[in-house]
């Protein structure tokens, strides 16, 4: 997945680098009055790839019975409306509020003396998240029927799967806090088709709070902090 985000990120920085001042004249323009509009609406389609980014409490006794913290990302899907507003000929504010669905899973390797074995717990985090971004977007001058653009901005989020009122003998998930923000930026594509336009946007987002619910267990005392980490590929249709 990173590798794809890599490769991806360097073919729409190079189309960046590469456009002309101006738009040529090539073959049937699409849509040529569609970037004149203020304001425009539309929905985007996607999948997401949920993660976190853990750090580790520094132990200070060898006999710590936990030996590992791995988080292991999954995927889920996204549905979210757009709505657009026009700044300049580059420049746009973008609100796209939307869910994404999707769970993580927290890997702990545990040593228990008494047996003197180590066996491996799995803590699944389930999360449903109402979204809020906020971004600006950068675009290119058209190309005939194409532009590419750069995304940045923040967003936040309530998690409406949230575990953490849950009570603490329910072991079965890592609970997690419901309130969360980011960072996020992005890059993407759009094409001017007939009736409307199309894009292929890669976007990421860097949670900046700790959404670890504290529980004074082993499983929450060994980690000092836990941040949200999402990767989207999103479809878009305005």
């Amino acid at each position: 997945m990173i590798q794809l985000l890599r490769y991806f990120l360097v073919f729409i920085l190079l189309l960046l680098l590469i456009s002309p001042g101006k738009a040529q004249d090539q073959g049937i323009e699409n849509l040529p009055r569609f970037d004149m509009r203020t304001i425009h609406f539309g929905f985007t389609l996607g999948f997401n790839n949920m993660d976190f980014t853990l750090k580790r409490t520094p132990s200070e006794s060898a006999s710590d019975s936990v030996l590992s913290i791995i988080p292991e990302s999954q995927y889920g899907f996204q549905i979210a409306i757009v709505s657009d507003l026009r700044i300049n000929n580059n420049l746009n504010l973008r609100f796209v509020p939307g869910l994404s669905f999707g769970d993580r899973i927290v890997h702990y390797s545990v040593y228990h003396a008494y047996l003197d074995s180590t066996y491996s717990i799995p803590k699944k985090a389930e999360s449903t998240f109402l979204d809020f971004p906020l971004l600006f977007k950068y675009k290119t001058n058209r190309i005939n029927n194409f532009r590419a653009y750069v995304l940045f901005g923040g967003k936040y989020s309530i998690d409406l799967a949230s575990q953490s009122k849950k009570k603490q003998e329910d072991d079965a998930y890592l609970k997690l806090l419901p309130h969360d923000y980011s960072v996020d930026i992005g890059t993407g594509i759009e094409m001017y088709l007939e009736y409307f336009k199309f894009g292929v946007e890669l976007r990421m987002s860097y949670g900046i709070p700790d959404v670890l619910k504290r529980e004074n267990t082993i499983y929450t005392n060994n980690i000092e902090s836990l941040r949200s980490k999402m990767f989207w590929l999103c479809f878009t249709f305005e």
